[in-house]
């Protein structure tokens, strides 16, 4: 996966003033560039060859023709997938509102799946099934996204745990070793709770997983496998609500993924929880 016109937008906060101008430039003519020789691109955004191919290395591209070479598959999928953005006005409809919503959390999702490097994901995946025991991290509705894993990989019988109150969540990651794993889940990748047990648990010699954004961030610098996600922001649909989308999704893949490779046993303890909550919940149900 590529999402290189995500990169791309993503990148223009974070380099340098003459980096930035060939990335807006890029994004103003995406398909204009696919034609283009370094020298003409460098040419119309009045910079210099060094400086396009600095900066197409910077967001993870051999060089510029491996960078046009990327666009071009990308955009060719792009124009499959993206939807449409249409801003909320202030009476929008709730048939606008529900719209947008579902389109916007849609090419969230897309988005992301472009984003994911399937080495760093097999990475994660990996030390996820080696995992002794699985610490998950979150802040406000991140926490909400590493509840939701501690329920899914529990019942595929992962020792896992997620605590809302940050003393806790140091506790637990002062408890780690060198067979365990530490989840975080923070899209800026700047959460300051996140971070402080981040570099606990490493100090303890465990693995670290960072789901985050596409972004240089203390959090993927912090991580031995980075798994990037995408969001669409605006007053009302903040990055708690795509991001979450995208996150929820990722978590997912891993779980899926994790119980995949381990078939046979996944499946029997998925059976055996099946059947608990079941009698658990007839049970409940019988009059006394």
């Amino acid at each position: 996966m590529n999402g290189v016109l995500y990169r791309v937008r993503e990148s223009v906060g974070s380099v340098k003033q003459a980096e930035k101008v060939v990335a807006q430039y890029i994004i103003q003519h995406p398909e204009e560039i696919v034609s283009m020789s370094v020298q003409q691109l460098a040419v119309n955004c009045y910079s210099s060859p060094a400086t396009v191919l600095r900066y197409c290395k910077s967001i993870g591209y051999e060089g510029f023709k491996d960078f046009k070479l990327k666009l071009a598959g990308d955009l060719s999928i792009t124009r499959l997938h993206d939807l449409e953005e249409e801003p909320l006005e202030r009476k929008a409809s709730l048939e606008n509102i529900m719209s947008v919503t579902t389109n916007n959390n849609i090419q969230s999702l897309y988005d992301s799946l472009q984003l994911l490097d399937e080495e760093e994901l097999t990475k994660a995946i990996q030390l996820l099934v080696g995992a002794g025991k699985i610490d998950l991290y979150g802040v406000g509705s991140s926490y909400l996204i590493a509840s939701d894993a501690v329920q899914k990989f529990m019942r595929i019988n992962k020792v896992c745990t997620a605590y809302s109150d940050f003393h806790m969540q140091r506790v637990s990651a002062v408890n780690l070793g060198a067979s365990d794993v530490a989840v975080a889940i923070s899209y800026s990748g700047e959460t300051k709770q996140i971070i402080e047990c981040i570099e606990v648990a490493k100090s303890q010699g465990a693995k670290v997983i960072a789901i985050t954004k596409y972004a240089e961030n203390a959090l993927s610098s912090l991580a031995d496998a980075v798994l990037f996600v995408a969001a669409k922001e605006d007053e009302f649909r903040s990055a708690a609500m795509t991001s979450r989308m995208a996150i929820l999704n990722v978590i997912d893949i891993l779980y899926t993924a994790c119980a995949h490779e381990e078939y046979d046993e996944a499946l029997f303890h998925l059976r055996r929880t099946h059947e608990i909550i079941q009698q658990s919940g007839e049970k409940g149900g019988r009059k006394t």
